[in-house]
């Protein structure tokens, strides 16, 4: 199975990274099929260089993209071309975004649990639905029963 994933290169503790094309069997600084970009994530902001032509010419022929690479040929255009997912609009990348200032972080936080408030309020209704038909099936039971009673009435 071929891959599209990252080779590390760089000295130590400054990691650069090389977009490449290899067999899943090989090791992860081993030999390599093709390289179609590179990955610098110690600059400020980071920079993302792909290939989009040959990252859309593997990805068509069945190389299959790791998790990191889906999310740098997200950011380059190639992804949305790919799969037909909208395109990132301009803005930093979902890893920036984490990395914000501790204020920003809570206010996103925040913002966060509004919108899975919302998702909750609207899944705990439907428990509450298939509860209703239970007390409706318990309201006919007792309905049967009161006629009953007006039925004996008249024949005393």
């Amino acid at each position: 199975m071929v891959k599209i994933r990252l080779m590390r290169v760089g000295k130590r503790k400054q990691p650069s990274y090389r977009v490449v094309v290899a067999d899943s069997r090989s090791p992860r600084d081993g030999r390599i099929i093709e390289a179609i970009g590179h990955y610098q994530p110690r600059q400020d902001p980071s920079v993302v260089e792909i290939d989009n032509e040959r990252a859309l010419y593997w990805l068509r022929t069945g190389a299959q993209a790791s998790d990191s690479v889906r999310q740098l040929l997200r950011i380059s255009g190639a992804w949305s071309e790919f799969s037909g997912e909208a395109p990132l609009t301009g803005g930093p990348p979902p890893a920036k975004i984490k990395k914000a200032t501790p204020a920003a972080s809570v206010t996103e936080t925040e913002e966060v649990a509004e919108a899975e408030a919302p998702a909750a309020e609207a899944e705990t209704p439907a428990p509450e639905a298939e509860a209703k038909p239970e007390a409706v099936a318990e309201a006919p039971a007792e309905v049967p029963a009161a006629e009953e009673e007006a039925g004996e009435e008249p024949t005393s």
